[in-house]
C-alpha cells in the first residue's frame, strides 16, 4: 500500500467509531430515490454504505488518495457497487457532475473546512445547481457555544475509544481547542488518537485542524443567499429539536 493509500485507510480506521449518522443518511437516500452526491466523501465512510444499499453515488473529494481508497473498497464489494460509484476529483466549491441528483449530503462537519464566506457561498451554490427538481440537500455541522470554547482553550476532552479488531488495537480519542477568533468563527483544534496494540505497544497520532464554527442564524442567512431554503432542522440525527445546548445542527434544505 502506498503512503497516500495508507493515510486514507487510516482515516477510515480512525473514524470507524462514528456511525450514529449513517441510519439517517441511509433512510433519507431510500426515501428520496435516485442518485446521491456525497460531498467531501473522504475515504467513503458514507459512500460505501449507500453503495451497499444499491444507490448510485457521486463521490466528490479533492484528495486523489481518498478517492482511490473509495474505488478500491467499492470494487471489493462487487461489480454492482463498483458500477454505481462515480468518483469526482474536485474542490467542493467548484465541481461539475454533468448530471443532477435527488439528494446531496455533506456529512460529519464537512462544510466546516470552508473558512471564507466566499467559499462557503460558492459551495452551497454549486450544490444547489446540481439538485434535480424536488431534490434536497442534507448536512450536519457542530452547534458551537463560542463563549464556552473561548473559555476552555487548551482543555483536553476525552472523546471515547473504539476497537479495531482487524488491526488488533484500541483507539482512544481526545481533542482540545488551541485558538478561536470570535469575530470570524474560525477555530484551531488538535485531535489526538492514542493507539494501544494488543501487545501493549502505544503510538500517538495528532491531526491539526482549522475549522469554521457556524451559528444557526449565520447558516440560515448563508443558505438563503445561495438560493436554498431550510425545510427542517434537527439537533441530532434522531430528529430532536434544534435548540440551545444541542451538540449538532442537522439541516434539510431544498431549492428556494
Amino acid at each position: 500500500m502506498t503512503p497516500d493509500r495508507d493515510e486514507a485507510a487510516r482515516f477510515l480506521i480512525e473514524h470507524a467509531h462514528f456511525d450514529e449518522d449513517l441510519p439517517l443518511w441511509r433512510a433519507v437516500a431510500r426515501e428520496r430515490g435516485g442518485a446521491v452526491l456525497d460531498l467531501g466523501c473522504a475515504a467513503g465512510r458514507v459512500t460505501l454504505p449507500l453503495l451497499e444499499d444499491g444507490h448510485e453515488v457521486w463521490a466528490v473529494d479533492s484528495d486523489p488518495a481518498m478517492l482511490s481508497e473509495v474505488a478500491h473498497a467499492a470494487a471489493a464489494m462487487g461489480a454492482r457497487a463498483e458500477q454505481k460509484l462515480c468518483t469526482v476529483l474536485a474542490d467542493m466549491t467548484d465541481f461539475t457532475l454533468g448530471t443532477g441528483v435527488r439528494l446531496a449530503i455533506a456529512a460529519m462537519n464537512t462544510l466546516q473546512v470552508l473558512l471564507e464566506p466566499a467559499d462557503q457561498l460558492a459551495c452551497l451554490e454549486c450544490v444547489k445547481d446540481h439538485l434535480d427538481p424536488g431534490g434536497e440537500f442534507w448536512f450536519d455541522v457542530a452547534l458551537p457555544d463560542l463563549a464556552e470554547v473561548a473559555g476552555s482553550l487548551g482543555l483536553v476532552r476525552a472523546e471515547g475509544h473504539h476497537r479495531d479488531d482487524a488491526g488488533g488495537r484500541t483507539l482512544w480519542h481526545s481533542a482540545w481547542f488551541q485558538d478561536l477568533d470570535t469575530v470570524t468563527g474560525t477555530a484551531a483544534f488538535t485531535h489526538r488518537v492514542e493507539e494501544v496494540a494488543d501487545d501493549g505497544t502505544v503510538r500517538q497520532w495528532h491531526r491539526e485542524h482549522v475549522v469554521h464554527l457556524y451559528t444557526a442564524p449565520e447558516l440560515t442567512h448563508l443558505l438563503a443567499r445561495a438560493g436554498l431554503k431550510v425545510l427542517q432542522t434537527f439537533g441530532d440525527f434522531a430528529g430532536s429539536e434544534l435548540e440551545p445546548g444541542a451538540e449538532r445542527q442537522v439541516y434539510r434544505c431544498g431549492v428556494a
